[in-house]
């Protein structure tokens, strides 16, 4: 899976902008403030219907317009023909379509899965476990059919427990919830024991080609203290949810735990280590999804060079020119000299960005 050409309109700074991808390494380069970012931005709106930059959506509207679309081509594996998605924001409302015909966030995310790598990267290892059970799960989204049901039920049985709680309900009315909650929550926890298993396998591969180093792993927490049981820490636990005014165990406060060289990631990584880690990481992820349903996922990194030393940036492109998917890179000072000796120039393409435009650099080394 590859796209083969993305075309952004009313975006951020970008006009009117179009390029196509290589369908393995894409080098996005310009000075600061140039628009690369939001190139990558466009992308992931592309794919996921939302930003990674923007705290409200119609940000990313040009100033002075009141709509922004950006559509994509997608290819298949074993397929000629790329299909066409577009993506428009119009007064705060979104908008998908596949072809003429209206579509929706899932089908839009099971189309094109992108992992992203950015300079917001250092939360999956500093700030809550959030942000690293959202990564758990994003990845479980693809490769387990029957997870994104089950998550939508058991956030449907949390939501209305905790809103019992809230009001302050008799008891009965409280417990009514708990079995749908505890049967989504240990079969949510399958699932993810069962992944994490398989990612950190995946992960160690990556993170030896780029820290040089097997000393890494993943450990998973419940949210729950899984020798008692679910059924017991919620009973005991009813008198404090109710106090607190929310439920306090289950797979909703699960944490992944990220152990490198024996010790926490998020203790003592440097961030330049974060930033491979991270990638190796989102590799992982991709590795997973492609073996699974035979779509490599699409990597976005954001600013090859912050945070890195040459070395690194050499190891990093190295590790996304073995990778089989796409991926798209930005750099503020792209020198083909980091790629690995002997790399041909139809593995890679480079395009210049300036002044929201975007055109191929030709005279790129």
């Amino acid at each position: 899976m590859k796209i083969t050409r993305l075309a952004a309109e009313s975006f951020r700074r970008f006009e009117r902008a179009a390029f196509e991808p290589h369908p393995h390494l894409t080098v996005l380069h310009g000075a600061n403030a140039s628009g690369k970012t939001s190139l990558l931005e466009a992308a992931y709106f592309a794919s996921r219907a939302t930003s990674f930059r923007a705290r409200r959506l119609d940000e990313v509207v040009m100033e002075g317009q009141n709509a922004a679309s950006v559509s994509v081509w997608i290819q298949k594996a074993q397929e000629e023909i790329a299909t066409q998605w577009t993506t428009a924001i119009r007064a705060g409302e979104v908008s998908i379509r596949r072809l003429t015909e209206s579509s929706n966030r899932r089908e839009l995310a099971e189309a094109l899965p992108v992992v992203l790598v950015d300079r917001q990267l250092h939360r999956v290892f500093e700030e809550g476990p959030v942000y690293r059970r959202r990564y758990l799960d994003w990845g479980l989204f693809y490769v387990e059919p029957s997870f994104f049901t089950l998550w939508r039920r058991h956030e449907r049985a949390l939501r209305q427990r905790n809103q019992a709680l809230r009001q302050r309900a008799p008891r009965s009315e409280i417990e009514v919830w708990n079995p749908e909650f505890i049967t989504t929550a240990e079969a949510l926890n399958r699932l993810r024991k069962t992944h994490v298993q398989a990612l950190e396998q995946a992960a160690r591969r990556w993170v030896g080609e780029l820290l040089q180093t097997e000393q890494f792993g993943f450990g998973l927490s419940a949210g729950w203290n899984e020798t008692q049981g679910l059924a017991t820490v919620l009973a005991e636990g009813l008198d404090g949810d109710r106090k607190m005014g929310f439920t306090h165990a289950g797979p909703h406060r699960a944490e992944l735990r990220v152990r490198f060289e024996a010790r926490e990631a998020r203790a003592f990584v440097s961030r330049g280590q974060q930033k491979l880690l991270a990638l190796a990481m989102a590799l992982a992820q991709a590795q997973l999804v492609q073996e699974m349903t035979g779509r490599a996922p699409v990597v976005l990194l954001d600013d090859l060079e912050a945070e890195l030393a040459v070395e690194w940036q050499q190891r990093l492109l190295a590790a996304l020119l073995r990778y089989p998917g796409q991926s798209l890179v930005t750099s503020l000072e792209w020198r083909a000299a980091l790629l690995p000796a002997g790399t041909s120039r139809n593995e890679y393409a480079v395009f210049h960005v300036e002044h929201g435009h975007v055109s191929p650099d030709v005279h790129s080394p």
